[in-house]
């Protein structure tokens, strides 16, 4: 079982078909203001499940992605 604690940055078929990332939120993004300024902009937050960015940003859930922005989601490590 994959413990996604490092700055791995896995390769991954996303739900829209095409290829992909899977990685810690916090991986993804250079601070707490970085992400805080996407989420409150694309609501980033919510679409993870999540009542603030604080509250996603402390849970650092592994989040996958691609090109496609539907394919942004959290998934189970």
């Amino acid at each position: 079982m994959k413990t996604y604690n490092t700055r791995r940055v896995y390769r991954v078929r996303c739900q829209s078909g095409i290829i992909g990332w899977r990685t810690r939120l916090g991986n993804n993004y250079k601070s707490y203001a970085d992400w805080k300024y996407n989420a409150e902009m694309w609501g980033l937050d919510s679409m993870l499940g999540f009542k603030s960015p604080r509250e996603a940003w402390d849970a650092n859930p592994v989040v996958e992605g691609s090109v496609n922005p539907s394919d942004f989601r959290k998934v189970k490590p």
